[in-house]
Formats: C-alpha cells, structure tokens, sequence
C-alpha cells in the first residue's frame, strides 16, 4: 500500500523519503522533544539508517507503516513527522506526531495528526490509537481535538487513547 500525499494547504504531507533525514536532523536535535519518549536527538546518519527502515516498510504482510513528513505549505519547510501503523488487528491504527519544538503551540501538530486520522477513516480503519505519556499535555490536547478519549489501559508507561467508529 502506497503512503499517499496529503495535505490541506498550510500544512503538507510528504511521504518520507531517505533524504528527508537532512531537513529533519535539525528539527529533531532539541533535547526537549525526548522528554516524554526518551532517547535523544539523532544524528543525519541514525536518520538515513531509521527512514531506510521505514521506508523499506514492516516486512510483514499484516502489517503496513505509513511516514509522512510535515511541511508548511507545499514548498515550506519540514517541521516534523506524522506516522501511522496498520497493524494484524482489522480495522486497527496506531497514530503518532512529532513537531519540532520551534513549531509547536500553532497547530501544526493537530492539523497534521488530523489529515492523517481523516485518511485512515477513508480507508476503512474504525479505531485509531495514540500513547500519550500521562505528562504530556501537549499531545493529550491533540489526541483530544482528534475525538480520541483516553482509556485506563497503559503501554509502557503510556496512555492509550481511542476514537471508536461504529
């Protein structure tokens, strides 16, 4: 399944190329988008080497991963990333974003995560899950704008929210 374009003018999704490691490094190498998640900023190299994988997909036939990278604007620059897994449980996604912290308070990350659970919808997907860390306020107000609700089931110290289609 191919990871379509999507976009509604002030904000565009590529989907991920290898070369987009070289716009991404520098909007990924604030230490404070790690909070939450862990880890720390990574190299253009670690880069190449993720979006390589990504791009190669799960390598699995009941699975399909879906990476676009968040523009503003067709020909503006890359502030972050948006992904989407369909996984072996039918009808079921896994939705995450990541904007750099520049960008963050407009938005964008909303838009974004919102273009992408539209998509997901068209195709026929009736639940979309996203792991927000309980601390995260940011991403539980993007979760909740998206009509996710927060559950009492945990993933690794995330909460899981849910937005249920009949």
């Amino acid at each position: 399944m191919t990871t379509p374009p999507l976009g509604d003018g002030r904000v565009v999704l590529e989907p991920l190329r290898v070369d987009h490691a070289g716009e991404l490094v520098d909007v990924l190498s604030d230490a404070g988008l790690y909070a939450f998640t862990g880890g720390s900023p990574p190299s253009r190299e670690e880069l190449e080497r993720r979006y390589a994988r990504q791009v190669a997909g799960s390598g699995r036939a009941d699975e399909v991963w879906h990476n676009w990278v968040v523009r503003l604007g067709a020909a503006g620059p890359a502030v972050g990333y948006v992904q989407a897994t369909l996984g072996p449980e039918d009808g079921v996604a896994e939705l995450a974003w990541v904007v750099g912290t520049q960008w963050q308070g407009r938005g964008v990350a909303r838009e974004a995560a919102r273009l992408v659970r539209d998509h997901l919808l068209a195709l026929g997907v009736r639940r979309v899950v996203a792991h927000v860390h309980p601390d995260h306020v940011a991403s539980q107000r993007v979760a909740a704008a998206l009509g996710l609700l927060p559950t009492p089931v945990l993933v690794d110290g995330e909460v899981e929210w849910r937005l249920e289609q009949p």
